[in-house]
């Protein structure tokens, strides 16, 4: 059986930073290969180093996959050497890359539909990733306006529509002790109020005093499902969740902290969304088999479309 890598696949979005009217993110880079056809055509070198696209493959149901590779030219490897029973050290050793080959640096599995980006990357930054998307365009003289783009999260999607979609799996408040305390009275309908409440059952239990303290302390109220109950009290628990969820959501202050799981494993907090999950992919060297990556890319973006958190 082959050994398998846990990896992270995340969502991200083209946003254009000028009106581009007629572009997307999968068009110029199908343009730019048809353009560049070959391999070391469609490299770019940066400080020594060389990002190429690997290989591109159309979805069959749309899209477009990609292998995108860096590697430094000439640069050595460390070397660990094998050392004799009961050696009290070693020196570590350097080789060079085979005469038919580089040492790779790192790389970048991507599916793209449209303006969607689902990416997972081993040793490869994303602001890399944007930076030679950006770079390989220019060498494709595409139009001027085909480098405006920014690789963003996914912070303009409604929580709202994505929580109801998905269903809430835990909902974590957070708040400074001594914050949460001097707020209660003042906010008692609000996150700040629910954890004040459970900071003033602290502090009488501490034998401190309810005003605020630089306690140095942090609380924290962890909500979620307890499936020793049947199914209609986990179901119902679960709709109380939802619209704790949504209540936060809608009456959270600037200062508040929060948390929300969805069922689908996204990431919702304050400021955006958090849209990725945790993977298990064939490793192949020190990076993972290609086929199997783009497919759990692919299956990924598929959830994300079927809840409703990629539209436009």
């Amino acid at each position: 059986m082959a050994n398998r890598r846990e990896k992270t696949v995340s969502y991200r979005r083209a946003e254009w930073l000028a009106d581009a009217s007629g572009l997307t993110l999968e068009k110029c880079i199908r343009d730019a290969c048809a353009t560049l056809k070959a391999v070391q055509d469609r490299t770019i070198s940066r400080g020594g180093q060389d990002t190429s696209i690997a290989k591109a493959e159309d979805q069959t149901k749309g899209g477009l996959y990609l292998h995108i590779t860096s590697d430094t030219p000439g640069d050595e490897a460390s070397v660990v050497p094998k050392v004799k029973p009961g050696a009290a050290e070693m020196d570590l050793k350097t080789e060079k890359p085979p005469p038919d080959g580089e040492w790779l640096d790192g790389d970048a599995f991507l599916y793209v539909k449209d303006d969607h980006v689902c990416l997972c990357s081993t040793g490869l930054r994303e602001g890399a990733i944007g930076y030679f998307l950006q770079e390989l365009f220019k060498k494709a003289t595409l139009r001027k306006d085909s480098v405006l783009f920014q690789l963003m999260k996914a912070a303009d999607i409604s929580k709202i529509k994505l929580i109801h979609s998905q269903g809430v799996k835990e909902l974590e408040l957070r708040a400074t002790l001594y914050k949460a305390t001097a707020e209660y009275e003042k906010r008692k309908a609000h996150v700040s109020g629910a954890l004040g409440l459970v900071g003033k059952q602290i502090k009488r239990f501490l034998k401190k005093p309810f005003d605020v303290t630089p306690d140095g302390l942090r609380v924290m109220l962890t909500l979620k499902t307890d499936k020793r109950f049947g199914s209609k009290e986990v179901a119902l628990g679960s709709k109380n969740i939802e619209a704790m969820s949504a209540d936060v959501i809608n009456h959270s202050g600037k200062d508040d902290d929060y948390v929300i799981i969805t069922k689908a494993g996204q990431r919702i907090s304050p400021k955006e969304i958090f849209m990725r999950s945790k993977v298990l992919i064939d490793a192949q060297g020190k990076t993972v088999n290609r086929d199997k990556a783009w497919k759990e890319l692919f299956h990924f973006f598929s959830v994300l479309k079927a809840s409703g958190a990629v539209e436009q």
